[in-house]
């Protein structure tokens, strides 16, 4: 008997889309699958939809979240991957959508060898039904997981989502996604990982998942940024005081903090004021950043929130590089 794969989705109300996903499992060529899906409590009839695809095939089951587990996709991903059965685990949203030889191909990589831990493979986007050919992260397939994990510490992402790695389930048997965070989670997951020890790691540089953009503004939006920098203090918190960032990695996650100043904590200042000097005070009690570094970010957050970057005829766009100069740390 081939060996089975368990392909674990999370499901909150995402009616219209889910059928796509679910097809597109269907549609596998390899065919020894069990499809967990675990409905986070829709209110719409996206259960009805799934019910109908276990009707008609066995191999799809649906479940609900316990109710003393937190609301979330992260506690719905842990108790179906406790539920399943397979010797390999792909965590999949619902609204991804599979390749037809997805599986069959990375399952073919775990052939090649017999101590591999988790085979990568490159995605690409789907945007209003049109699928993309350029790969969302692509990196050379010879990556140590030491590699990979200075990658996601400095938040260039070598992988997509969670849909872009099959793993052996013996790899991850005692990892969990963390339930407290709304964002970042699969950050954290797959560096809770990595940093624990040296993997033996496939990558099959072929493009074999789609990742759904289709709301340009959800990322931007208020709600979204709020979940983003409340999940970052709880993430920092956990992460920032490790041994293997203060001691092998500080660059790293210099990079990683200011990609997230830049980009969500000064252009949202005025509206997350207290939340953002929390953060601020957890960086500067890790000693991570030099007090020159400390003093370049206090001008950067000036410039950014007084929206002076915008100014002309002060020289402002040359002073702002010079500082992010300063900041940005190679690898």
């Amino acid at each position: 008997m081939d060996s089975l794969i368990s392909i674990i989705i999370p499901s909150y109300n995402r009616s219209s889309l889910i059928s796509e996903t679910l097809n597109s499992v269907l549609n596998q060529t390899y065919t020894n699958w069990e499809c967990i899906i675990v409905d986070d409590g829709s209110t719409n009839n996206a259960i009805e939809i799934v019910k109908k695809f276990a009707n008609k095939d066995s191999r799809f089951t649906i479940k609900k979240r316990p109710s003393e587990k937190p609301k979330g996709a992260n506690a719905c991903r842990n108790y179906g991957f406790r539920l399943s059965k397979g010797d390999y685990v792909l965590f999949l949203d619902s609204d991804d959508v599979l390749k037809d030889t997805c599986l069959e191909k990375r399952l073919n990589m775990f052939k090649t060898s017999n101590n591999i831990d988790f085979v990568i493979a490159n995605s690409s986007y789907i945007k209003n039904g049109k699928f993309y050919n350029k790969p969302i992260c692509e990196f050379p397939s010879n990556f140590s997981s030491e590699a990979y994990l200075k990658l996601f510490l400095s938040y260039r992402l070598p992988w997509a989502s969670t849909m872009g790695v099959l793993w052996k389930k013996e790899t991850i048997k005692d990892f969990k996604f963390d339930e407290k965070l709304m964002r970042l989670q699969d950050l954290d997951y797959h560096i809770s990982i990595l940093s624990k020890k040296e993997y033996n790691i496939k990558r099959l540089n072929q493009i074999d998942t789609y990742y759904r953009v289709d709301d340009d503004d959800k990322v931007t939006s208020n709600n979204y940024v709020t979940k983003v920098i409340n999940s970052l203090e709880y993430f920092l918190q956990k992460h920032i005081n490790q041994d293997y960032i203060q001691e092998k990695y500080p660059n790293s996650f210099k990079n990683f903090i200011l990609f997230f100043l830049v980009n969500y904590l000064y252009p949202n200042y005025k509206n997350h004021k207290l939340k953002i000097h929390k953060i601020e005070k957890i960086i500067k009690n890790s000693k991570l950043f030099s007090s020159k570094e400390l003093y370049l970010l206090k001008v950067k957050k000036r410039i950014t929130v007084n929206g002076l970057i915008n100014k002309k005829g002060f020289g402002i766009n040359r002073f702002n590089k010079i500082i992010m100069k300063g900041l940005r740390h190679g690898e």
